[in-house]
C-alpha cells in the first residue's frame, strides 16, 4: 500500500493541487483542515507525514510539533512545513521541523524529498526517478546521505545545497536559488561563499560514489548530472 501524508491547510485549492500532483506521484493524502486534529488523524490512520500549509503568524507549526513530541511520534512522523513568504525563519527553526519548503516551490523539490525521507511503493514512481538517486538517497530524519546504504556526512548547509540539487536533478540552479534555499532568510552570502560549499559536497560525493555527479555551468550556477 502506497504511504499516507497528512495535509493540513485551511485552502481547498492548495489541497487539491497537492492531493493531484502527490496522486500522480504514488501517494494518498487526506485533507485535515482542522489543525488540532493533524496529529490524532496521523496517528489513527497512520500516516507517513503530516505537511503543514504554514500561514505568517500562525503557531500551527509549532503545536503540531509539540503534539507529535508529546505523543511520542516525533521520530514516526515526518513533519514538512510548506512556508508562505513574509512567514519567520526562527518560527520554523524553533519548531524543528525535518524540512522546510518556501512557496512557490517547484513540486519536483517535495517530491524527491518524500522518497528520500518516506519512500515510495509505487513501482512507477519508482521508474520515473533519474538513475542517480539509485545509488544515492537522502535520509530526512537522520539529516545524511546514504551512498549505496553507507551514510557520507555533510554539513547541514552542504545537505541543503543537496537536497535543493537532487529535487530539481537535471536543471540548473543559480547561486542566488542555492543561497536562497541552503541558508536563513536575510543572510547575508557572498556567491563565492557558494561555491566554496559546492566544492566541499562535490568532493564527499565523488569518494562515496567514485564518480562527479555535480555540473558546473560557468557564470550560471550548478546542477546534479543524471545521466
Amino acid at each position: 500500500m502506497t504511504e499516507l501524508l497528512a495535509i493540513v491547510s485551511r485552502d481547498a485549492d492548495y489541497y487539491l493541487m497537492l492531493e493531484h500532483i502527490l496522486k500522480e506521484a504514488g501517494y494518498r493524502t487526506t485533507l485535515v483542515d482542522i489543525p488540532s486534529e493533524a496529529v490524532q488523524t496521523a496517528e489513527e490512520r497512520d500516516a507517513a507525514a503530516i505537511i503543514v500549509d504554514c500561514q505568517p503568524g500562525s503557531q500551527i507549526l509549532s503545536d503540531i510539533a509539540f503534539s507529535l513530541k508529546e505523543r511520542g511520534l516525533a521520530s514516526k512522523v515526518t513533519l514538512i512545513a510548506l512556508v508562505a513568504e513574509k512567514t519567520a525563519y526562527l518560527d520554523i527553526l524553533k519548531a524543528n521541523v525535518d524540512e522546510s519548503f518556501t512557496r512557490p516551490m517547484r513540486p519536483k523539490r517535495l517530491l524527491s524529498y518524500l522518497h528520500g525521507a518516506i519512500g515510495n511503493t509505487s513501482d512507477e514512481t519508482r521508474s520515473r526517478l533519474p538513475p542517480i538517486f539509485d545509488d544515492m538517497k537522502l535520509d530526512a530524519e537522520g539529516r545524511r546521505v546514504l551512498v549505496r546504504g553507507t551514510p557520507i556526512n555533510l554539513s547541514p548547509i552542504e545537505f541543503r545545497l543537496l537536497n535543493a540539487l537532487m529535487g530539481d536533478a537535471g536543471r540548473v540552479l543559480s547561486r542566488a536559488e542555492l543561497i536562497g534555499i541552503a541558508w536563513p532568510q536575510g543572510a547575508f552570502v557572498e556567491p563565492r561563499t557558494v561555491d566554496v560549499h559546492i566544492g566541499r559536497l562535490r568532493r564527499a560525493l565523488k569518494r562515496a560514489l567514485g564518480r562527479d555527479v555535480i555540473r558546473t555551468v560557468p557564470k550560471v550556477g550548478y546542477a546534479i548530472d543524471i545521466a
